[in-house]
């Protein structure tokens, strides 16, 4: 009679779980004071199953990157087909994204602030092309659904800003990116939205 090895111990971690929680230590430490040890204390992963599901630690803050990135994507998009006007749509946008910036809770237990993508991955940026490169791609994303959305606008006749859907775009992309590193800095909810709004104002007039 013949007996078959045991596959192994099945996997006791959901992937999302584990790369929410990675994102969270990143966001809050940056790359380089990150640890594996850390990483794998705070997942509840150990550093061999680490390495075998999501690579090296920089494999790991690019798929968090990378993670970051589709989740506000799909957050933009969704905020922009729920509202008619472009203008609201894009208040809704960027109000949506300074809740994440800047949490409420943030200010008594020193949460994460600004954009995960935008300030933590240009401190490495400068001397990891892998790094800058995904930075590249999300500023470029950005930029483009930004010009995307005003483009329809645009061809609706809903607004006609004085430069042109790209410079729009590019403007509107600027804009948040700057507010995600005013977030960082500890300016308040408050002040932040109404900069977007004020913001969002001038740039489609």
């Amino acid at each position: 009679m013949s007996t078959s090895r045991p596959r192994g111990r099945p996997r006791l971690y959901d992937k999302e779980t584990a790369l929410t929680t990675m994102q969270r230590i990143f966001w809050e430490n940056g790359f380089s004071a990150t640890s594996l040890d850390q990483i794998s204390a705070e997942t509840g992963i150990n550093r061999p199953s680490l390495y075998a599901a999501f690579g090296s630690k920089k494999d790991m803050y690019i798929k968090c990157l990378q993670h970051f990135a589709e989740m506000m994507g799909k957050r933009t998009e969704n905020a922009i087909l729920s509202e008619p006007d472009l203008s609201k749509g894009l208040e809704k946008v960027f109000m949506q994204a300074m809740e994440i910036y800047r949490p409420e809770a943030s200010m008594e237990d020193g949460g994460p602030l600004g954009c995960f993508v935008t300030c933590t991955a240009p401190a490495e940026a400068g001397a990891d092309e892998e790094i800058r490169e995904v930075l590249r791609m999300v500023l470029d994303t950005i930029d483009q659904s930004m010009r995307e959305t005003v483009e329809v606008a645009i061809k609706d006749k809903k607004i006609q800003p004085r430069q042109s859907a790209e410079i729009t775009g590019h403007l509107l992309g600027c804009l948040l990116n700057g507010l995600s590193l005013r977030a960082r800095s500890g300016t308040s909810r408050k002040e932040l939205q109404l900069t977007a709004k004020a913001g969002i104002s001038q740039i489609l007039a």
